[in-house]
């Protein structure tokens, strides 16, 4: 299976039109948001991934939160408040904003793939079993725009890059 990981999208709805193309392009199963989606008004976009779970975690300039879950439930979403730990496709997934305490999850040896956000800078690493993903910032507006697809199935990268 194939998932796309986005953080950082600022409401830059232009770098999220991009990464969807992408993700279509590629028939992605599910997308992963790390955080600072920052406005309910780009959640809807995330809806042209017809058949595409989507799963995201609050970042720190989410401040409109209620309108957030609003949005990404409407959309058949989920959004959780500062972790989200489960199993997609068989393969134990945590992903958090802020990278306070990775290290000590990926030492726990618990996960196959750890994701986070905040530091818009990207992030691909592997220690042990775990595969380490923060994609970057999906705004250029410090840097290279850029989303990440995974495939579960061998756990390998492609970093895309965005506008």
């Amino acid at each position: 299976m194939l998932i796309g990981i986005v953080s950082d999208t600022h409401d830059d709805q232009r770098s999220v039109r991009q990464a969807i193309e992408i993700f279509k392009a590629q028939g992605l199963e599910c997308i992963l948001h790390a955080g600072d989606v920052t406005r309910p008004s780009t959640i809807p976009l995330f809806a042209e991934l017809s058949g595409c779970r989507v799963i995201a975690v609050y970042g720190n300039c989410d401040s409109e939160r209620l309108s957030l879950r609003a949005a990404v439930e409407a959309m058949g979403g989920e959004i959780h408040d500062r972790v989200y730990a489960g199993r997609i496709d068989g393969r134990a997934i945590y992903m958090t904003h802020i990278p306070h305490g990775i290290e000590q999850v990926v030492r726990s040896e618990a996960y196959d793939l750890v994701v986070y956000g905040h530091t818009h800078q990207q992030d691909i690493r592997r220690i042990g079993k775990t595969l380490i993903v923060n994609p970057g910032a999906a705004r250029n507006w410090m840097g290279a725009a850029e989303a990440v697809i995974v495939d579960l199935a061998d756990m390998s990268t492609t970093t895309q890059p965005l506008l």
